[in-house]
């Protein structure tokens, strides 16, 4: 079944609308990465969308692929937004998708420098429309996973990143552009601006990639059953909670 909204006719999008309330925005922005592709943070909730998509039985809206860019713009082919202009592009669409029959929208972050905008913008949608919303930033929903499944936190461009575009395309994981110099340990007190590294990693000695197919693939599967039983529970408690849904 095509759960693509931009590959369905209008006809056969009224046909779905019946019955599937619920859609996936997939969200992201144009940003340096270590070794993986500048369009990562849109390469990995596209990648999740599809699978949530089948697995919870949801249509997926056309991505918003251009965020805030901040620490890293200055770093070739990263690119940004305003927060105004991203905040009210953004409501514009949900409240769109809203519009057009869907009863809930599920947020699916890939990038975090838009935070606060999607929660802002998650708020003013139930105010305006009444719409639900569930704001999901995959790579902190799903640290303990990552702890878990490869027993170490991630970071950006680290490995779970890392791993997410090797099980979404793997040909857009470079190895060898790899360099353990391309690193920089964040640290509470220090704001160097531009980053220092394309990689940043938040537990000293820990987040470096590794490209271990088995493992990206593992890591993928663990990261998205994680997401679908969060989805899963929150749809519950709202039937639960709001006689409409």
């Amino acid at each position: 079944m095509e759960r693509c909204v931009a590959n369905l006719n209008w006809q056969e999008f009224a046909e779905l609308i019946e019955d599937i309330k619920g859609v996936i925005l997939p969200i992201g922005t144009m940003e340096a990465h270590g070794c993986t592709n500048l369009g990562t943070d849109i390469t990995i909730p596209e990648y999740l969308a599809g699978r949530l998509a089948e697995e919870l039985d949801l249509l997926i809206a056309p991505s918003v692929n251009y965020g805030i860019t901040r620490t890293l713009l200055p770093y070739p082919g990263s690119m940004t937004v305003e927060p105004e202009s991203f905040k009210a592009y953004v409501y514009d669409v949900a409240e769109s998708l809203i519009e057009t029959g869907f009863e809930w929208i599920l947020f699916l972050n890939g990038h975090g420098g838009h935070i606060d905008e999607l929660a802002e913008i998650a708020r003013e949608l139930w105010r305006v429309t009444g719409g639900k919303s569930i704001v999901i930033h995959w790579w902190t929903l799903c640290e303990e996973i990552t702890k878990q499944v490869l027993g170490e936190a991630g970071g950006h461009a680290g490995i779970n990143e890392t791993y997410m575009v090797m099980a979404a395309n793997p040909e857009l994981v470079n190895e060898s552009r790899y360099e353990p110099n391309m690193a920089h340990l964040v640290r509470s007190g220090a704001f160097p601006y531009p980053n220092p590294g394309t990689i940043l990693l938040y537990e000293k000695g820990q987040g470096l990639p590794r490209f271990v197919p088995e493992e990206a693939k593992a890591y993928a599967d663990a990261v998205t059953d994680e997401i679908a039983r969060y989805i899963a529970d929150v749809l519950a408690n709202w039937k639960n909670n709001f006689a409409q849904i």
